[in-house]
């Protein structure tokens, strides 16, 4: 009984050692892929044509109090588009998520609040994982190159799965928003782990978006006006085929 007790110990104690290094070893290798790439500073930053919010519930789904992670990526997509460091926001994230919350529409309402204009956004309501947001923006909505937005942790994972899942995508990189700091954002920072090593799973296994559908919008910007031919070889945006932004 002793000798199987024994077994048991070191098999569990295995187990546990192997997880821990094959966690770490996700996390390093995605945190390095986003090295230098990641900026807080406003001034810094690097214009780009399109922003990718990235789409979380104005609430939290466990107590629904007020959502920081919400919050601090909409103040972060704020300061970019004032500074004049995006020109367009594709917002993508679950269009019906639990309790029937439209992540979309909530951030595109918070932001027409703050005084962005309603011509500024690209809607994606099929971006249902981080996967389906990056990959969905290249394949469906033709922006080969962005700004991510959203805390650093979630910023790092997105870069990566967009270089290694999304076709021809180029100097990406992401804006942090402000780290949520109540109780309840301890299980998302705990959480982010076995993400990224979800991240490998989904790569490996080839996984796809669960919906390669367009949404229904087709907004008209200032910006699509002014585009010359010239301009529309880097970036290109292209919603039912009538309307396109391109980058300078």
């Amino acid at each position: 009984m002793m000798k199987k007790y024994k077994v048991f110990s070191y098999i569990v104690i295995g187990a546990v050692i192997t997880t821990l290094l094959l966690l770490a070893t996700c996390n390093n290798i995605i945190c390095s892929n986003a090295e230098g790439r990641l900026y807080t500073d406003i001034g810094s930053i690097p214009p780009s044509e399109v922003g990718l919010l990235l789409g979380t519930t104005p609430q939290t789904r466990i107590g629904h109090k007020p959502n920081q992670f919400f919050k601090y990526r909409i103040d972060a997509t704020e300061s970019l588009y004032k500074a004049g460091k995006i020109k367009l926001i594709l917002i993508s994230g679950d269009g019906n998520s639990l309790d029937g919350i439209n992540e979309v529409e909530c951030m595109k309402d918070s932001l027409v609040a703050r005084g962005i204009p309603k011509n500024a956004f690209i809607l994606d309501e099929k971006g249902y994982r981080t996967l389906d947001a990056v990959v969905r923006a290249t394949k469906i909505y033709n922006v080969h190159s962005y700004v991510v937005i959203s805390q650093k942790f979630h910023c790092e994972r997105a870069i990566y799965l967009a270089e290694h899942c999304g076709p021809d995508v180029h100097n990406l990189v992401g804006f942090n928003a402000a780290d949520a700091t109540s109780n309840m954002a301890i299980i998302t920072y705990i959480r982010e782990y076995f993400a990224r090593v979800k991240v490998f799973v989904d790569i490996f296994t080839g996984k796809e978006p669960r919906s390669m559908e367009k949404t229904d919008t087709e907004p008209v910007s200032d910006v699509a006006k002014d585009t010359t031919r010239e301009e529309k070889k880097e970036i290109s945006i292209d919603i039912r085929n009538k309307t396109a932004w391109k980058g300078r």
